[in-house]
C-alpha cells in the first residue's frame, strides 16, 4: 500500500533523541532515522522498528514513561477515540514550543483533527498538502490545552454484554459490539462434537469473545489467546480473569512466536490493514493456524461472504467444508 500521508510525515522527521513516532498498524515500514523514538501499539510495528535499529516501546500508546520529547510525529489512526486519546497524551507531553505534527488522508478527517488540536493550543494554522488527499500540519503547543478531546474513555476497560459478561475498550477493533461472523463460529463450534479437545488457540483474539464462549462449550479445554494489538490483549486478559479460563493471552503478530500445538485454532481473521483491505492477511492466519494444528487438529474460520478462503486454503488442508453461512459470513471447518 502507497501511503502518501506515512510517506509526508516520514520526510517531515527531524531525527534525534528528543523526537517521538506514534506508530500504528500504517507504519509498515520503518523511517530513515537513528535516534528517533517509536511508541508502538503494534506487535508486528514494534518489531519493525526495533529490527530496524529504533528504541521501540510496546504500549497502548501510554506516553506517561515518556520525558525530554519536543516533537511528536503521528499518522492518524482509522478510529476516532484513538486519535483523540494519541492528540491529548501527545500535548500533555510536549513543553511549551514543543511541536505535533499529524497526517493522514482527507477521508481520514485530518482537516477535522488539525484543525481541533491547533485550536486547543493556540497554534498558528500550517496544514499543507503533501501528495494527492494528503495532508501534514505542523501544530506548536503555545499554551497548555484548554480542553481534553472526547477519546470514549480510551484507557478504560468497558462492560459491553451481560451474557456473557465481556469487557472491551477503544482502540480494539469493533470494540462496542459482538461481532456477526464471530457469533455465527460458535454456533458452527457448538453444533459440532469435540471429544478430547483439550487445547485451543483463539488466532487474533481481540477482546476475547471466540475465547469466552468456546470457554462455556469446552470447560476443560486450556486456551491460548494471541493478538497484534495491546489494546486487545489488556481486555482480552481481564474477560480470562473474570470468566476463570485457564490459559494464557499473549502478545504475537499472526500466532509467530508459538511453539505449542493445539487441538482446536479458532480464528476470525482480519482482512483490512489500516484504510486498506488485504487478501493475503487471511492465507497468513491460514499458514499459522495450520502450522499449530497437532495431527488430526480442526480449525474453525470465520470469513466476509467475499473472501474465497477455499482457494487461499489451499495446499494448507486437506479438509475445507462450509459449515454455516448467514448475515453476510462463512464458516469453514479445516483439517
Amino acid at each position: 500500500m502507497n501511503d502518501a500521508a506515512l510517506d509526508g510525515l516520514y520526510r517531515a522527521i527531524e531525527d534525534g533523541s528528543t523526537a517521538l513516532l506514534l506508530a500504528d498498524e500504517h507504519c509498515i515500514a520503518a523511517p530513515a532515522a537513528t535516534q528517533l523514538r517509536v511508541l508502538s501499539n503494534r506487535v508486528d510495528v514494534a518489531e519493525r522498528m526495533t529490527q530496524a535499529g529504533l528504541d521501540c516501546t510496546l504500549n497502548d500508546f501510554d506516553l506517561s514513561e515518556f520525558s525530554g520529547v519536543e516533537r511528536i510525529y503521528y499518522r492518524v489512526s482509522k478510529e476516532k477515540p484513538l486519535v483523540h486519546h494519541c492528540i491529548n497524551q501527545a500535548l500533555a507531553l510536549l513543553p511549551l514550543g514543543g511541536e505535533l505534527l499529524l497526517a493522514g488522508d482527507k477521508g481520514d478527517g485530518i482537516k477535522t483533527y488539525y484543525d481541533k488540536t491547533r485550536a486547543l493550543v493556540g497554534a498558528d494554522k500550517a496544514l499543507a498538502k503533501s501528495k494527492g488527499s494528503a495532508y501534514i500540519g505542523r501544530i506548536q503547543k503555545r499554551t497548555a490545552p484548554s480542553a481534553l478531546l472526547d477519546d470514549s474513555h480510551y484507557r478504560e476497560l468497558q462492560r459491553i454484554a451481560d451474557a456473557p459478561v465481556l469487557f472491551s475498550k477503544p482502540g480494539v477493533y469493533g470494540w462496542k459490539k459482538i461481532d456477526r461472523g464471530s457469533a455465527l463460529l460458535i454456533d458452527a463450534l457448538q453444533s459440532l462434537t469435540l471429544p478430547g479437545t483439550e487445547s485451543i488457540l483463539d488466532l487474533g483474539c481481540g477482546y476475547g469473545y471466540l475465547s469466552v464462549l468456546a470457554h462455556a462449550y469446552l470447560p476443560e479445554a486450556r486456551i491460548v489467546a494471541t493478538d497484534n494489538n495491546i489494546a486487545a490483549l489488556t481486555a482480552c486478559a481481564h474477560n480470562f480473569q473474570l470468566h476463570g479460563i485457564v490459559g494464557e493471552v499473549l502478545p504475537a503478530d499472526c500466532g509467530r512466536g508459538i511453539e505449542s500445538r493445539f487441538d482446536l485454532v479458532l480464528c476470525n481473521p482480519p482482512f483490512h490493514k489500516g484504510f486498506d483491505v488485504h487478501g493475503d492477511l487471511t492465507r497468513a492466519f491460514l499458514e499459522s493456524a495450520a502450522a499449530r494444528l497437532k495431527p488430526g487438529g480442526l480449525a474453525l474460520f470465520v470469513v466476509n461472504q467475499f473472501i474465497a478462503l477455499e482457494q487461499r486454503a489451499e495446499g494448507l488442508f486437506a479438509r475445507c467444508e462450509r459449515v454455516a453461512e448467514g448475515g453476510g459470513f462463512k464458516v469453514f471447518l479445516l483439517g
